[in-house]
């Protein structure tokens, strides 16, 4: 018997994985619940993942599998299910974050030789687009470049039915946490999602690249948060976009190349989880303020298009590219206040809420090192909202006391052209000094 330990694939579609073991011989699913990840995220984010296992489960008894669901340490718990079942061998799509790898050496030492390794997560794996000399690419343009040229990747179905598997008599499966969200959630599992991506190819696809920045998120797939627990598969994506083709299609299967550098620099670049990517900016002077933090997170800075954007966040779970992009440049470079605190903060709001991504998002946003732009482009969120919201919809919607208009209103917690000024000020004798890279 196999084993395919699902982690950030909770899919049966185009799963190298579990392919590679129903190619073997029998084999039955594992999702093990970790509380070094699960005891440091959201409620909302937990609820969605576990309706996700659930929708798993479910998956698999339709093809008459059986997915097992376990609490505890990986490097503790397969072990024992392993010897329980007298499992030949281990299959698993490979994660590449800071625990996951420590995570995965620490199962691997404590199965020798019986854990095999697949991608699967993003549509390029972190590490595998290379310089021609070698060495990891630190800006995206010529990443994207050989990223495009990449051979297309083969796609797997999903299984039919799984061979029949005779557990020990009374072997408990193990049950699927059924926690509240604080959100409402979208539908969970790969059917609702394969779903959810036809939709987009076939309506909005066409017209994303010139609706993409829409402040509402209105021109967006909204497919982040089955991507993020790998319910969808990002290859399929790239497939099924490109075969419609257009401006539309290259300009989002682009974001998804966006994700797979994510994964990509904070691969070859770990330090970049607390660090500044480049070390010149974690001299500048963070003002680590609680009554301005709190405004920020609460969505009450008196700046509409901020408040909108954390205000929607916190409702839903979701907010828009461009919008995360206008609060994320609030935070660090006119209020100043320590990255590492908002992004964390920031994140456990998200349900798409990868670290990569959002890490990466952080950084480009707040001119830590990974933008090849120069530092003083600095969004200003009443232009953001002129021109992203130009009938102020979004802003009424969300923040009714601003009547739709992008100035700010009430007591702004920051005068915005004094922030600018102060964050070029400073900014300005960094950027003069030599740049420098995380190893």
């Amino acid at each position: 018997m196999n084993l395919v330990w699902h982690r950030a694939d909770l899919r049966t579609h185009d799963n190298p994985a579990l392919a590679a073991a129903l190619q073997s011989g029998p084999a039955v699913g594992l999702v093990v619940l970790d509380p070094n990840i699960l005891s440091r995220t959201s409620a909302r984010r937990r609820a969605w993942f576990y309706r996700n296992v659930a929708a798993l489960r479910e998956a698999y008894a339709r093809r008459g599998g059986n997915l097992l669901v376990r609490f505890g340490l990986p490097w503790e718990v397969l072990p024992r299910v392993v010897a329980e079942l007298e499992v030949r061998r281990v299959f698993a799509v490979r994660n590449s974050t800071p625990y996951a790898r420590f995570r995965d050496r620490k199962v691997e030492e404590a199965l020798a030789g019986r854990v095999a390794w697949f991608h699967g997560q993003y549509v390029q794996e972190p590490g595998e687009i290379v310089k021609p000399g070698g060495g990891p690419y630190t800006v995206f343009t010529p990443y994207a470049r050989r990223w495009w040229a990449a051979p297309e990747v083969t796609l797997y179905e999903a299984p039919e039915r799984f061979p029949s598997v005779a557990l020990p008599p009374g072997y408990a499966l193990g049950s699927v946490p059924d926690e509240p969200s604080d959100v409402p959630l979208p539908p969970a599992g790969e059917e609702a999602a394969l779903r959810a991506l036809e939709a987009f190819v076939s309506e909005r696809l066409p017209l994303y690249h010139q609706a993409r920045d829409r402040l509402d998120g209105s021109g967006v797939s909204r497919l982040s948060c089955y991507f993020t627990l790998g319910v969808l598969s990002p290859r399929l994506a790239v497939q099924q976009a490109m075969r419609v083709g257009g401006e539309g299609a290259r300009k989002w299967v682009g974001e998804l190349a966006w994700r797979d550098f994510s994964g990509d620099l904070l691969h070859n670049f770990p330090l970049m989880a607390h660090s500044a990517f480049d070390p010149r900016w974690d001299a500048l002077p963070w003002v680590d303020d609680a009554e301005i933090f709190g405004a920020w997170l609460e969505g009450r800075t008196g700046i509409p298009a901020v408040d909108a954007g954390m205000r929607e966040l916190r409702a839903t779970g979701f907010l828009s590219n461009r919008a995360r992009m206008v609060v994320a440049q609030f935070a660090v470079k006119l209020a100043l206040l320590p990255w590492q605190k908002c992004e964390r903060a920031f994140r456990d709001l998200l349900l798409d809420g990868d670290n990569a991504s959002n890490l990466q998002g952080w950084q480009w946003s707040g001119g830590l090192g990974v933008d090849a732009a120069p530092y003083f482009r600095v969004f200003n969120p009443v232009t953001q909202a002129q021109t992203h919201d130009p009938s102020g919809a979004w802003l009424r919607r969300w923040v009714p006391e601003s009547w739709g208009r992008p100035e700010p209103y009430g007591r702004p917690v920051l005068d915005l052209e004094a922030a600018r000024r102060r964050y070029l000020e400073v900014a300005r004798r960094i950027g003069q000094a030599s740049p420098q890279t995380r190893t």
